[in-house]
């Protein structure tokens, strides 16, 4: 995992500059309420109950600044938890947050094999990160650990290879590949 980190401490991904902030959002799906309550919810989410949100291996915080935006617009409470193990990416991450003027958002550098210290959590986000681990079932149960009974979590990357044992580690699962 040396190699995973170094490569995201020399080149923090997505790339992006915090001064953007001011003048975007980067939107598309996941990281939309609505697709959140839609897939995993079934549209019946109760959007007046904070919702506890883990971005797994967040990197620059794409989704992590959307979702918490997207709330914080609709006036919804939120309690994210934020990490990456790459230091370089975390800081783009908590300085466009800080840009945005976005609170309750906890930042932590670390392995994502240790979310259930932050949990539970009623949903858990991991996108395109599964596939760095030596064996990704790890990562999928370290998430379902970290996940609440009632949560669901969203997987990107390797769904393909790994939708089946997606479902059979966390009951609410939506995998976009």
């Amino acid at each position: 995992m040396s190699d995973v980190k170094d490569q995201y401490e020399a080149y923090p991904y997505p790339e992006r500059d915090p001064r953007d902030e001011a003048k975007r959002l980067i939107t598309g799906s996941p990281s939309d309420p609505r697709e959140i309550d839609h897939f995993l919810f079934g549209g019946t989410r109760d959007w007046t109950k904070p919702l506890r949100a883990l971005f797994a291996g967040g990197g620059t915080g794409d989704g992590l600044i959307q979702l918490a935006q997207l709330l914080s617009a609709a006036k919804r409470p939120y309690d994210i938890t934020y990490i990456d193990l790459s230091k370089a990416s975390r800081a783009v991450a908590e300085a466009r947050a800080k840009m945005r003027g976005l609170s309750c958002i906890s930042f932590h550098t670390g392995s994502l094999l240790d979310a259930a210290e932050f949990g539970p959590f009623d949903y858990n986000d991991c996108c395109g990160v599964l596939h760095h681990l030596p064996d990704p079932a790890d990562g999928f149960s370290a998430l379902r650990g970290a996940l609440s009974p009632e949560g669901g979590a969203r997987f990107y990357g390797l769904c393909a290879v790994w939708t089946v044992r997606c479902l059979s580690v966390a009951g609410r699962v939506w995998c976009a590949a």
